[in-house]
């Protein structure tokens, strides 16, 4: 199943007005409609009858549809186009039609009675369609809404084969995030289960990577941080930045990076390895290669340790404790009067 695009009516008139078709009744009325309540369509042609030879007011033109014909009227959008307001029954969501114009000439000085008709055309009313894509053009990153009808949540938009981080809000809007891809114009579609729905086409930017600091000195064995920036937070999934140095001996760091969905910056370690300089190159599609300068010098020479002599320190005397003197007995004295008798 395919969807389009829906432009102004006036837009299309006009374009297919101007277009040079030589036909005498050419249809300016898209093929699909987006579905209305008061389902009322406008069917516009426009007419490319030669009026030199033309008798003046008597052309009129009309549409046929499902068999029944219908007298349509000038619009304001130029003297040759015609339009009719038809009410689809509430039961149909396709109508066929063509349309005819009927006028006089004079050939000669005589009148003649001419009639032209188109081909069969078929109206159809959608109820899943994109009205919208706000924007057409963005870095990696960007999010881009869109506006139509019948979004569900298991939906996704596909930009130039890559499928991109989608949030469907509701039936009638949702977004998605430019993936990462190099700079150029993509097809748009949105995928809904089995049916793929044509959105319009994307121009992809380049966005500017900055690389902190943008040179880098470190002795070896040593290690520094490098803040790796993106313009705009990265989509869901995140964005993986590809690292290459001609110095492989002298630096020790990852040889992918990976910037987080929802974060605009990572920091990363580097590590000097053997003496010697070269240059780093940051890049991921869609944006512009980054370049760090770096040099890795040799680590410094620390000083070779002096032993101290240490001079021995006597040990203390050590003495057995004293035993305290035992208390000394007394003794009684002697020739003390016997203890008096009680009551003697």
């Amino acid at each position: 199943m395919k969807a389009k695009l829906f432009p102004s009516l006036t837009a299309f008139a006009l374009a297919a007005a101007f277009s040079g078709c030589s036909h005498p009744v050419v249809n300016v009325t898209l093929p699909q409609a987006a579905e209305n309540q008061s389902r009322i369509y406008t069917l516009s042609m426009n007419t490319r009858v030669n009026k030199h030879a033309m008798v003046d007011g008597t052309l009129h033109a009309y549409v046929t549809i499902e068999g029944q014909e219908h007298e349509m009227s000038l619009t304001p959008y130029g003297d040759d186009i015609y339009q009719y307001e038809y009410a689809m029954p509430a039961d149909r969501e396709q109508a066929k039609y063509f349309y005819s114009v009927r006028y006089d000439e004079l050939v000669n000085e005589l009148v003649k009675h001419r009639e032209e008709k188109s081909d069969l055309y078929t109206l159809n009313v959608v109820n899943r369609y994109v009205l919208q894509m706000e924007n057409t053009r963005g870095p990696v990153g960007a999010v881009v809404p869109v506006v139509g009808n019948g979004f569900s949540s298991v939906d996704f938009v596909v930009i130039g084969g890559t499928a991109a981080p989608t949030k469907v809000a509701s039936a009638n809007a949702m977004t998605f995030a430019v993936p990462p891809l190099p700079s150029g114009d993509y097809p748009v579609e949105w995928h809904s289960g089995s049916d793929v729905f044509q959105i319009g086409a994307f121009h992809v930017d380049s966005s500017e990577l900055t690389v902190q600091p943008a040179s880098l000195e470190l002795a070896s064995g040593d290690a520094k941080f490098l803040s790796i920036t993106m313009g705009q937070p990265a989509p869901a999934g995140g964005v993986s930045f590809k690292v290459l140095t001609d110095a492989p001996n002298s630096v020790v760091m990852p040889a992918d990076v990976l910037i987080p969905g929802g974060e605009k910056s990572v920091t990363v370690k580097v590590a000097g390895g053997n003496p010697g300089a070269g240059s780093l190159h940051i890049s991921a599609p869609g944006f512009n290669r980054a370049v760090v300068v770096i040099k890795v010098d040799e680590a410094p020479m620390l000083p070779t340790p002096v032993a101290v002599p240490v001079e021995a320190t006597p040990a203390p005397a050590v003495t057995e404790p004293s035993t305290p003197a035992a208390a000394p007995v007394a003794t009684p004295p002697k020739d003390l009067p016997a203890a008096a008798v009680l009551g003697s």
